[in-house]
């Protein structure tokens, strides 16, 4: 597998290698999807639309649809092709935190792993309001640029925009659980500590376990940090557990972990259950915490005891 480069699932200024088209989508922003006319490159149809989270919070939905045959990424794309990134501007008090992506594929293509879809996949970008944010303006607007890769034997990045007015109509849209969720039949990662999987990490050996609710079945696919290194099993694209009893096991070996400022010593999705609707879990296991150098660790003296340098 390849190295690992940290793929931007949060919304991101800056452009793509390479043009591709530009698929323009309406001014509308109600809560029906704006489709675009089928752009060339590989994708079928898209659409972007708001809907409510949690909360009465807000996540912009960006629907795309493979043509037959070709393909679009998860935020680790696997051995070849990149993620979608998510450019969104928002009225003065808002801001976009990291793109949810939702159960991807694991397969093997093209003698490579792929981590991504085959079929239509909606990623979620949540918006939140912080605590400066006034009423907004007159003419407050929104809008939103993505790039998104489609691969079938040659790579094509497409273009996708968005725009209309603030705040967004979502009317009758029912809410949507980001966190361990289902989505237009796709599962949503919950986080590990929400679920009950514990990780361990020792001399290199990681060892996942946590309830397997119901499934016969686990897997564990990696994501892309930068420095983390996760052999692969030969002509696999993921690493594949044991079910006993009502628990999962994994077991596989941590090569070079995370490296970097915020960054995860090791981090990935837990696959229970074989099926796009089926549980998946977010697992990041932090960076450990240096113990305190002999100098730093302050010294109890007793009343009889001079300080250093005293005589």
């Amino acid at each position: 597998m390849r190295t690992p480069v940290a793929c931007v699932a949060a919304v991101m200024m800056g452009g793509f290698l390479g043009a591709g088209p530009r698929v323009g989508l309406g001014p509308g922003d109600g809560p029906g999807a704006q489709s675009a006319a089928a752009p060339p490159g590989g994708i079928a149809k898209s659409s972007v639309r708001w809907v409510r989270t949690e909360g009465d919070a807000l996540a912009l939905a960006v629907t795309v649809e493979p043509q037959a045959g070709w393909h679009v990424y998860w935020k680790n794309p696997g051995d070849s092709g990149d993620c979608p990134s998510f450019e969104l501007t928002l009225p003065a008090g808002w801001s976009a935190g990291a793109a949810v992506f939702p159960r991807p594929e694991a397969a093997i293509l093209d003698d490579g792993a792929f981590y991504g879809y085959s079929r239509a996949v909606t990623y979620l970008v949540p918006v939140r309001v912080g605590p400066d944010a006034g009423a907004p303006a007159p003419k407050a607007a929104w809008s939103l640029t993505a790039k998104v890769m489609a691969c079938k034997g040659m790579c094509v990045v497409s273009t996708i925009t968005g725009g209309g007015a603030w705040p967004p109509d979502t009317a009758g849209v029912a809410a949507v659980k980001l966190a361990g969720g289902t989505f237009e039949g796709r599962s949503l990662p919950v986080p590990a500590d929400a679920m009950g999987v514990s990780a361990r990490i020792d001399a290199g050996r990681v060892t996942v376990e946590g309830p397997a609710q119901g499934r016969g079945a686990v897997r564990f696919i990696p994501d892309a940090v930068p420095g983390m290194q996760v052999p692969l099993p030969e002509g696999k694209p993921a690493i594949e557990g044991t079910v006993a009893d009502g628990r999962f096991r994994l077991e596989f070996r941590l090569e070079t972990p995370g490296v970097g400022a915020g960054q995860p010593r090791l981090a990935g999705l837990v696959l229970l259950g074989n099926e796009p609707g089926d549980p998946c879990v977010w697992l990041a296991v932090p960076q450990e915490v240096p113990a305190p150098s002999p100098a730093s660790v302050p010294v109890r003296r007793g009343a009889s005891e001079p300080p250093p340098g005293a005589k």
